[in-house]
């Protein structure tokens, strides 16, 4: 029953982040495309009914996930596409947790859009985009990674491996992107203070 519910929800949250990751690589052609086509899916989950159940099944599909991978780590003589499919389950659910938390924060604490800008700025803050480049970069790789497993154990060998390495010029496209490699990006003055003080809050400012 765990796992039906898992492959259930997964299938419908893999819509919302396919299409977000997708929304991401408008991007390439400037923040003001990025945020364009940002604001054309974002009225279909930003409103009081789609929100919370959307935060609602990230949150189940987490606990499921957690609980299936427990379980998982178990057995003996795992494969190594088993084994990276738990290693990207991990990460994914710790990147959802941190990331929907840190944009909620961001959009009702702060009162800051999640926007291009919002992105970008710890790609281009000195004190945070050591961390920021391999955190955006491992949930990229990371949903390649569990994809290409959920593929290989269907029997789709060819396509996982697509799904996997498909991830890398995907993490390339973000991170030319929002860290400026392609075109000049500033942090703004608004987001510089935000993520300032985060920084205080923690002692790293």
């Amino acid at each position: 029953m765990t796992r039906k519910l898992h492959r259930i929800i997964g299938g419908a949250i893999a819509l919302f982040l396919f299409s977000h990751l997708a929304v991401h690589l408008f991007a390439l052609a400037g923040p003001d495309a990025h945020n364009a086509a940002l604001k054309s899916v974002q009225w279909i989950y930003r409103n009081p009914v789609i929100e919370p159940l959307l935060i609602a099944a990230l949150l189940f599909q987490i606990g499921l996930g957690i609980r299936l991978a427990l379980r998982r780590w178990r057995e003996p003589g795992k494969s190594g596409w088993a084994k990276l499919q738990l290693a990207s389950g991990f990460y994914l659910a710790y990147f959802i947790a941190a990331h929907s938390g840190a944009a909620l924060y961001t959009r009702y604490g702060a009162g800051l859009d999640t926007n291009f800008l919002w992105v970008s700025g710890p790609l281009l803050h000195a004190k945070m985009q050591g961390y920021f480049y391999p955190y955006y970069a491992l949930a990229v790789l990371s949903v390649g990674a569990h994809l290409g497993a959920i593929l290989h154990f269907n029997g789709k060998e060819k396509a996982a491996r697509i799904a996997a390495w498909g991830a890398v010029p995907v993490v390339l496209a973000y991170w030319a992107s929002f860290g400026g490699w392609l075109y000049p990006v500033e942090i703004h003055p608004d987001y510089r203070a935000y993520y300032d003080g985060l920084l205080a809050m923690i002692g790293l400012a």
